[in-house]
This record gives structure tokens, C-alpha cells and sequence, in this order.
């Protein structure tokens, strides 16, 4: 018997806890993949090819930080709604 489970094999409060947030932010891991390829294509940048709107470092920068700002938020809201008790 460990900290996460029960006799029976059920997740302690604990467990799903950590169980709810490591899903919330595999959840939201995917979902900034799939907004990071759908702007970069890993392919155009190894060539050179850049997109338009990257004429900076600071604006790549600015714009990375808040999409992994919202992508936390996000998986963040997430667990505190699979977690929320009655």
C-alpha cells in the first residue's frame, strides 16, 4: 500500500489530486504543441524561412511568454474544476 492508493487499488484524495493535475497539464502540454506547430514549421525554420510576423527576438519572446503563461492558467483552471469538491 502506498501514499497514492487504497486496499482495493483506489487513489487516495492525494493521488487524485496529483492524478487530476498531471492530466490538466498533459492536457494543456498538447494543446500548446499543437498552437506552436500550427504558427512554426520545424522544417521552414532548419532552411532559414522564417514567418513574417518574426522580426524580433523580443516580439518571439513576448509572444512565447504569454502563450505558456495562458497554456499554465489554463491547465491550472482545469485541475481546480476536476478537483473542486462539493
Amino acid at each position: 500500500m502506498s501514499i497514492a492508493t487504497q486496499r482495493g487499488g483506489e487513489l487516495t484524495p492525494f493521488g487524485q489530486a496529483v492524478a487530476a493535475a498531471l492530466w490538466c497539464s498533459f492536457l494543456a502540454a498538447a494543446a500548446a504543441t499543437m498552437l506552436c506547430f500550427a504558427f512554426l514549421d520545424p522544417e521552414g525554420l532548419a532552411r532559414g524561412e522564417v514567418p513574417l510576423w518574426w522580426t524580433t527576438r523580443s516580439k518571439v519572446y513576448a509572444l512565447g511568454f504569454f502563450l505558456f503563461w495562458v497554456t499554465a492558467a489554463v491547465a491550472s483552471a482545469l485541475t481546480l474544476f476536476v478537483v473542486r469538491r462539493p
